[in-house]
């Protein structure tokens, strides 16, 4: 009986140290990056995430941008936004999360804001996620709606 007891507390214990050895341990994410979604042509709808963990928020730069509003659709805009970011446990998976954001138009190397409470960004949700080098981005603004998902840059 002891022998038996023994040998079902190794068992035991082998399977505790193995399930302990995963990869889900915390990783200290890096601090700033810049991370471009993927694209062929510049006129394609891109993004430029510019994360910096050290700041109360961090940029996304959408490019040649296009809302519906409805069954209408608005021209293609590149415009600026700016939002808290944070990271998982992983250290791989950003977020950039809020709501009434104003965001900037960008003409050239000019950001202008889009003032007034039209214009507001609302529900805000971005998600970068390094590891599997994906994002996804949705929000409304000015009684519009986008919403993509994507591949980063290799």
């Amino acid at each position: 009986m002891k022998k038996l007891l023994a040998m079902l507390f190794a068992v035991t214990m082998m399977g505790m140290a193995l399930v302990s050895c995963g990869d889900d341990e915390p990783v200290k994410p890096e601090p700033t990056q810049n991370l471009e979604s993927a694209y062929t042509d510049p006129t394609d709808t891109h993004f430029l995430f510019e994360i910096d963990l050290e700041k109360d928020s961090s940029t996304i730069y959408l490019y040649n941008i296009v809302f519906r509003i409805g069954e209408a659709v608005s021209p293609a805009m590149n415009i600026r936004i700016d939002a808290p970011v944070t990271v998982d446990q992983t250290g791989k998976i950003y977020t950039y999360a809020g709501t009434n954001i104003m965001p900037y138009m960008l003409r050239g190397n000019t950001s202008v804001p889009m003032t007034g409470p039209a214009y507001l960004v609302t529900d805000l949700l971005c998600n970068v996620n390094t590891k599997d080098r994906t994002y996804y981005i949705k929000f409304d603004c000015h009684g519009g709606h986008f919403e993509e998902t994507g591949r980063l840059k290799d």
